[in-house]
């Protein structure tokens, strides 16, 4: 089974619905207000890289409802789209919250911390219950949230299958208790943890000082030596998001992935390597097959491939990879066309978690209706 374990889902405004079945963490409504299932912050819609989105999804639409529908009709038309990937994770992404475990409100402006992106795990599970062939859940808990290991819990009875966070983003200090009490969490389910590490371009860096793969592999080294390591999955394989970028966390990933944590459970996604910044990243890693079986595929939809840089790289192939409509699918087939190993795409599924949750679901639902 061929798994994309990287796809982001987020709308500009979208009111938490309270005909979801919602997790106990997610009210639709509180006493500060309405609450949403999925928003962009008001700092995020005026920076130039949602200009550059917009344009890119071919979104046309300014009121907010009117440009929901747009994104959801740009993400089926990808997202549901048929070719060599099979189920793709659909990632929740969690707010930013303070040291004291208060959720931020939403940044109107530069140098403030908060969220620029909120989907919550209630719209998601709800997604993965409408396409249970197609979709996984990935969900997303700060750890700072109040009981947050018992959260995990509750994600992971719903079907999880990974536990996504950007800690530079949403205020996640590795070293932190309470974040060390989640990971030993997911090691004893068998959740794994995607994380990010290194730079950022679309999302506001609230905290530089958790850019730095080098807190998280030491916190690694700890859990490993108690026997509590997390699958872990350190995404876009922590290179920086343009070529001039700094390339230490890349390198000292890639050390520990054929070093120390040869034999432990710590992988890289491969998604976004294709697009215009990181595309002498892909030929690099394409290029290292003794790494492949630590690699995983993904994509970073909406992301989209600079498919005019890997021209030569895709030969004759490169029309038809073209002429694919589905992103995600396109994504597959030039990390395959490029040299990665067939391992690479299939990886996902021997490494996450309840991966047929949604499909035994809704076999189950289907046999018990025709039973009567």
């Amino acid at each position: 089974m061929i798994i994309d374990v990287h796809c982001h889902y987020a709308l500009v405004r979208r009111p938490a619905d309270p005909a979801l079945e919602r997790f106990s963490f997610e009210p639709a409504h509180t006493a500060a207000g309405e609450q949403f299932d999925s928003c962009v912050s008001p700092r995020c819609l005026r920076r130039p890289s949602w200009r550059l989105a917009r344009r890119a999804l071919g979104l046309a639409a300014r009121e907010p409802a009117a440009l929901d529908s747009e994104l959801q009709r740009f993400y089926e038309r990808h997202l549901l789209a048929s070719g060599p990937v099979q189920r793709i994770v659909l990632l929740a992404f969690d707010r930013y919250h303070y040291d004291d475990g208060r959720a931020a409100d939403w940044p109107q402006r530069a140098g403030v911390p908060g969220s620029d992106i909120y989907t919550s795990n209630t719209l998601i599970r709800a997604l993965c219950r409408r396409h249970p062939q197609r979709f996984l859940f990935g969900a997303s808990v700060h750890p700072y949230r109040p009981q947050a290991p018992a959260l995990i819990d509750e994600v992971f009875a719903a079907g999880a299958c990974l536990l996504k966070w950007i800690p530079l983003h949403q205020n996640i200090d590795v070293f932190d208790p309470r974040t060390r009490a989640v990971m030993r969490r997911c090691a004893e389910l068998g959740l794994a943890l995607l994380v990010h590490y290194n730079g950022e371009f679309t999302l506001a860096t609230n905290h530089p000082g958790y850019v730095s793969i080098g807190p998280l592999l030491e916190v690694l080294r700890q859990l490993r030596r108690e026997g509590n390591m997390p699958t872990t999955i350190v995404a876009h394989v922590a290179t920086p998001p343009t070529p001039w970028g700094r390339r230490d966390d890349f390198e000292a990933l890639l050390a520990a992935l054929a070093g120390e944590f040869a034999d432990a459970p710590l992988y890289a996604d491969i998604s976004a390597l294709a697009s215009w910044g990181k595309v002498g990243f892909l030929r690099r890693l394409a290029a290292r097959p003794e790494l492949h079986g630590k690699l995983l595929l993904g994509s970073d939809f909406p992301v989209p491939a600079g498919l005019p840089r890997l021209r030569r790289d895709l030969g004759d192939r490169y029309h038809a990879i073209r002429a694919q409509g589905s992103w995600i699918q396109q994504a597959a087939q030039i990390y395959r066309q490029v040299g990665f190993c067939e391992i690479v795409l299939h990886r996902a599924a021997q490494v996450l978690p309840n991966v047929d949750f949604f499909a035994r679901q809704a076999a189950s639902a289907t046999s018990g209706s025709g039973a009567g």
